[in-house]
C-alpha cells in the first residue's frame, strides 16, 4: 500500500501542477491537501516551480512558449513540482527488476 505523501509525490512526477489540480486529479480537496503538502514542502521533497528557480529558469528551455511561469515576475499559478529529493524518494520506492 502507497502511502498518501507518496501519492502526492508520484502525482507532481514530471509535470508541475496547482493545488486545484492536484486536487482534481486525487479527487481530494485543496484544503485536505494542504496539510500533506507543507510536510512535503518542509522536508524538501517540494517546492514551488517558479521562473529562475531550480530546473524553471526559463533560459532557452524549449518549452517556454508552454511555461505558465514565462515572462511573469510573479506567476499567476502556484504551481508545486518534485525537487531532486523527491525524484530519489520515488526512485526507491519503485521496485527493482531481478537481475
Amino acid at each position: 500500500m502507497t502511502s498518501p505523501l507518496a501519492t502526492i509525490l508520484g502525482t507532481l512526477a514530471g509535470t508541475p501542477r496547482t493545488l486545484p489540480e492536484l486536487s482534481r486529479q486525487l479527487g481530494s480537496t485543496p484544503e485536505a491537501l494542504e496539510g500533506m503538502l507543507r510536510t512535503l514542502y518542509t522536508g524538501g521533497y517540494v517546492q514551488e516551480a517558479l521562473q529562475g528557480q531550480g530546473d524553471c529558469s526559463c533560459n532557452g528551455c524549449s518549452l517556454k512558449s508552454l511555461c505558465r511561469n514565462f515572462g511573469d515576475e510573479t506567476p499567476e499559478f502556484h504551481l508545486l513540482r518534485l525537487t531532486e529529493r523527491g525524484e530519489q524518494y520515488l526512485r526507491r520506492l519503485s521496485p527493482q527488476p531481478a537481475r
